[in-house]
Parts: C-alpha cells; structure tokens; sequence
C-alpha cells in the first residue's frame, strides 16, 4: 500500500521583530489542506517555533513523501531565521539548506514566505526542484498571508500550481494594488523535470 504524499508546513516567529499575521496564515494554510487530508489525499505534518533540528528530523521521519515544504516567517538574503526550542534565534544558512533540500527527491514544490528569499528559490530551482516560491524584496506580513493563504485553497480545490499561483497573485493585486508588494513575490519552476537517479 502506498502511503499519501506529505506537505511540511514549518512556521517560525521572531519576538523581536513579530509577524502578526503569521498565526492567521498558519491556520488558513492548514483550513484549506484538511479536506485533502480528510480525503486521504496527503497528510499535513505542521511545526511552530522551528528550528532546525525540527526540519531534519522531519525530513528524516518521511523520507521521500514529503512533497512539499512551506516556510513562513522571517527571511534575508540567503537565510531563513528559524528559532529554538528555548526561544533563542536561528538562522539556516542557505547554502547547507538549498543543499539538504535538493536531495529530498519527492520533493515537488518548496515555498519561501520571507522575505528577499530570491536567492534561495533560484538556486533550489537551479538544483531540480520543480516549482520554488520566493520573493524578490521585502514582503509585506499581510501580504504574505493572503498570498499563501489563497495559493494553498486554490491547490486544494484541484486547480493547477500555475492556476493557484496567478489565483494568488490576483488576489493579493486585487487587495493591495496601490502599494505594489505583489511585484516581489515570484514563482520559478525548472525548465526540465528532475534527475530522480
């Protein structure tokens, strides 16, 4: 028997420099995959406060079932600020974990809500990922929650991941058109299918 696909949603806030609408995008991301889950359609395996520790033991528990990670929280140039058990920051630097992630090889889509995280999404493109969301400026927390938040319901009501993605896009240029944060936000999908190998 075949076990259903697993999609990795891995969430870290900053008591520093908070996102208030991270929990609001960590439910509505999840609200939107349970009836795919209830289907038996994948399983959605969800984490707070990740570090880590917490994205390699993930990986490592699912192995190749995992095809899809999504990050949101805090991003920079070309590293994803994570954060400890203890509350302690974390910062994954992207050259060890574009590396990690490429090898993972049922995964189909990795999804980077951070910001200025354009670097990281080319080079997982660059590398065999499928399909890679990043942005290519600062974004916006609410922004990046209607963003995601839209792209997943879309995914989940079957439409394509090109259809989901110009969905999203919509919606957010529909909401927030004068102030132009939809510009940053980029969907990369490789131009050849990956080496499985």
């Amino acid at each position: 028997m075949q076990k259903c696909p697993v999609i990795f949603l891995a969430f870290a806030n900053d008591h520093q420099d908070y996102l208030y609408k991270l929990t609001e995008e960590q439910n509505v991301i999840r609200k939107a995959l349970k009836q795919m889950e209830k289907q038996g359609l994948c399983k959605v395996v969800y984490e707070t406060d990740t570090d880590l520790d917490k994205i390699w033991q993930t990986f490592n528990e699912y192995q190749d079932r995992i095809t899809v990670f999504h990050y949101g929280g805090h991003a920079e140039d070309y590293a994803l600020l994570l954060k400890k058990a203890n509350g302690e920051r974390q910062f994954a630097n992207g050259e060890g974990l574009v590396s990690f992630l490429a090898r993972q090889k049922g995964l189909q889509l990795a999804f980077i809500n951070g910001c200025s995280s354009k670097r990281q999404a080319e080079e997982l493109r660059d590398k065999g990922i499928p399909a890679v969301v990043g942005t290519s400026e600062p974004i916006n927390d609410e922004v990046a929650t209607i963003l995601s938040g839209e792209f997943y319901r879309s995914l989940a009501s079957g439409r394509s991941l090109e259809q989901a993605w110009l969905s999203a896009k919509d919606l957010v240029r529909s909401q927030k058109k004068e102030e132009g944060y939809y510009r940053g936000c980029l969907l990369y999908t490789s131009p050849s299918p990956r080496d499985r190998g």
